[in-house]
């Protein structure tokens, strides 16, 4: 039914016992939900969604969902919740349907970055091509996270990434790295 309002919609993501519970969009314009509304209406709050690049039919290596981190805790404002420990012990699991099929990840590692050149460039990462690729992705976000989580990958498994502004420095951001297992 909501796909018939907006074709745009390719899925929807949602964290049992947090605010995030929102439908994921995609179009050519990357940009463009950034500040319009499902109903594609201007909106500051935006959308969740993805760049043109990412695959929902044939998910690469990494699947990256942006959203706003808004102060009244809407879309992604609560996402930051994940640099205590505690919070990821409460809420490990994240579920991503997308229109074909349920997705559940486990979250992996959460950390802080910066959109700046010599910077992790996290947010260009889709597809590992070789497992060294894959190896080097991966023990960056174990490296750069804030706590062990106590969950590994390996090469061949698939992650979710939610990526969102952050204020801890210029061009900030604060990023949740999960690992699908289901």
């Amino acid at each position: 039914e909501l796909y018939s309002q907006n074709s745009d919609l390719i899925g929807w993501l949602a964290i049992k016992g947090t605010v995030i519970d929102y439908p994921v969009l995609q179009c050519e314009d990357d940009s463009y939900y950034l500040s319009h509304s499902f109903y594609k209406e201007k909106d500051k709050y935006g959308c969740l969604y993805v760049r043109e690049i990412a695959d929902i039919h044939t998910p690469g290596t990494n699947f990256i969902i942006y959203g706003h981190n808004m102060q009244d805790g809407c879309m992604f404002g609560n996402l930051d919740k994940y640099k205590e420990e505690d919070y990821f012990r409460e809420h490990p699991l994240i579920s991503f349907d997308t229109l074909f099929e349920e997705r559940e990840y486990q979250v992996l590692a959460s950390f802080r970055s910066q959109l700046a050149e010599g910077d992790f460039e996290y947010y260009k990462f889709y597809q590992a091509d070789t497992e060294k690729e894959f190896m080097e992705f991966y023990g960056t976000v174990k490296g750069m996270s804030l706590y062990d989580t106590g969950v590994t990958a390996a090469y061949g498994d698939t992650f979710l990434t939610l990526s969102t502004c952050s204020s801890h420095t210029e061009n900030g951001r604060f990023v949740v790295v999960a690992k699908r297992v289901k």
